[in-house]
């Protein structure tokens, strides 16, 4: 039969894919992991973009003729013309923003997802389906952002793209899994 898990013992059971867990349990958990994701990954992301800044308008004063600025009431635009080195941060630090934040994700989500598909009667292995998509356009993103002043490649753009596509696709068909209503029979995936 179902269990209830409380949001705190969620941290406890990391690593515990067995069992069942319900809908009342599950969403609540499942939405604070997304706070935590989402403020770990602006404490990571916040940073590069302050450098980025900095380092644009650091470039604009002593290239004044490579920057274009643009200000007006409540909008303010700086182009650089090139590729300048240096104001990008560099590429592990957004290896290590999709790092931290893909794997937090995995970390956090992992057993839960996997108890509250085996209260729908369902193997655990349904929760991998937006994995690869999501992987595959991590390992990508880097490439594409090495292009910043360039023509870009579109292959690789094309292919984040339809990856991308794939990835919200299955995340909704894995969400819509998740909601559905537990099994109320007994089935293989109860706890012993």
């Amino acid at each position: 039969m179902s269990a209830t898990v409380g949001i705190l013992e969620h941290f406890g059971r990391l690593f515990d894919f067995k069992g069942r867990e319900d809908r009342a349990s599950f969403w609540p958990y499942a939405a604070l992991v997304f706070v935590i994701v989402m403020v770990v990954g602006m404490i990571i992301f916040l940073p590069m973009m302050a450098h980025t800044m900095r380092a644009m308008q650091q470039y604009a004063v002593q290239h004044p003729d490579q920057v274009a600025v643009s200000s007006g009431p409540g909008s303010y635009s700086m182009s650089v013309h090139g590729n300048p080195p240096g104001i990008m941060p560099p590429e592990s630090s957004f290896a290590v923003y999709l790092g931290v934040t893909f794997g937090l994700s995995v970390l956090f989500y992992a057993a839960a997802v996997v108890r509250r598909l085996h209260d729908r009667g369902m193997p655990g292995w349904w929760g991998l389906m937006p994995l690869p998509f999501i992987a595959y356009s991590s390992i990508q993103m880097p490439r594409m952002f090495s292009f910043v002043g360039n023509q870009p490649d579109m292959t690789i753009f094309y292919s984040i793209f339809f990856s991308n596509m794939l990835y919200l696709i299955t995340l909704i068909v894995l969400i819509v899994l998740l909601a559905g209503a537990s099994n109320p029979e007994s089935s293989r995936f109860d706890a012993s």
